[in-house]
């Protein structure tokens, strides 16, 4: 057992007074003292305990052992942090994050590659304003990147977890590089939007195993719900049918257009959904794409075989 000291007054410079809640331990638990003032109170933390900090001499000590990561949120802002003990010390990250085992996540893993006018660009890269080309040849400006942040350890795998599409396993040269989304984003296939977790067969198409601790998925919003190009694949924008208040980033959204509310007609910005047949899981696999699929597993397999 290591001892870890943090002091919380990088994040509440100026707030007095803030109460923290303990969320979720990746252990059973966290001893430690709670200190206000300099007055020390030893006690064991427990998840659902709401703890008081004073920004003037207030500070917590956890003693854990490597690995140990704990998420508390701020009661005042609804941001949560998380806190992992590695190595020593208790690594805190400077920014917050969304983490909640209900997360809807829906977005491209870092470093894909989206196709633009100028070609293919990271998804991290893209900003507001910037083009990018759609399925059907347009070019369109991207009205917003949402950022969403996933702690690993307090992550539904099935849900958050990215899903890797391996080259060609969607059709012939499609995706033209390994795809790694979230498993609840729809690609097109065969005419189908297809949530990549519906389609995780362990060969062509897998659930990534080397996960790090933290990671973020980028989504890319355009004035409607379209199908833009991933790795050279059709994949969908963001669709609001689901909240923003995931997205890390969601402040940025709302400074710039308000919460959800078109300044110019004066009613809810609303994206739409394209009027396409959803595939959610796999039991809901029409038979013919099932086999489709099927066969683009072999043809990848025949093709690494030959190419050994």
């Amino acid at each position: 057992m290591a001892r870890f000291d943090v002091a919380w007054s990088q994040r509440v410079e100026t707030t007095d007074g803030v109460n923290f809640t303990v969320v979720q331990f990746s252990t059973s638990g966290v001893s430690g003292s709670y200190l206000t003032d300099g007055d020390p109170d030893s006690t064991t933390f427990e998840v659902g305990e709401t703890l008081s900090y004073g920004a003037t001499g207030g500070g917590f000590t956890f003693v854990a052992g490597d690995g140990v990561a704990i998420i508390f949120q701020n009661n005042a802002t609804g941001a949560y942090y998380r806190m992992v003990a590695q190595q020593e010390e208790l690594r805190a990250d400077n920014s917050s994050f969304t983490a909640s085992q209900a997360d809807y996540v829906v977005c491209f893993l870092a470093g894909t590659g989206i196709a633009t006018p100028h070609g293919d660009w990271p998804v991290e890269a893209l900003s507001i304003g910037d083009e990018v080309l759609t399925a059907d040849g347009q070019v369109r400006p991207v009205r917003w990147i949402g950022r969403q942040t996933v702690a690993r350890f307090f992550a539904d795998p099935l849900r958050a977890l990215p899903v890797t599409i391996r080259a060609g396993a969607l059709g012939e040269g499609l995706p033209l590089r390994d795809l790694h989304v979230s498993p609840d984003h729809a690609m097109l296939v065969e005419g189908v939007l297809v949530h990549a977790g519906a389609m995780v067969n362990g060969r062509s198409i897998l659930r990534m195993a080397d996960v790090a601790d933290s990671f973020t998925y980028y989504h890319v919003e355009l004035a409607d719900h379209a199908l833009i190009l991933a790795e050279g694949a059709p994949a969908e924008t963001f669709v609001d049918n689901v909240t923003r208040r995931r997205f890390d980033n969601t402040a940025e959204y709302e400074a710039l257009y308000g919460a959800r509310v078109d300044a110019q007609v004066g009613t809810q910005v609303d994206t739409g959904e394209l009027d396409l047949p959803r595939v959610k899981s796999a039991r809901q696999m029409p038979a013919a794409l099932a086999r489709h699929l099927e066969w683009r597993a072999q043809a990848i397999g025949v093709g690494l075989a030959r190419a050994a």
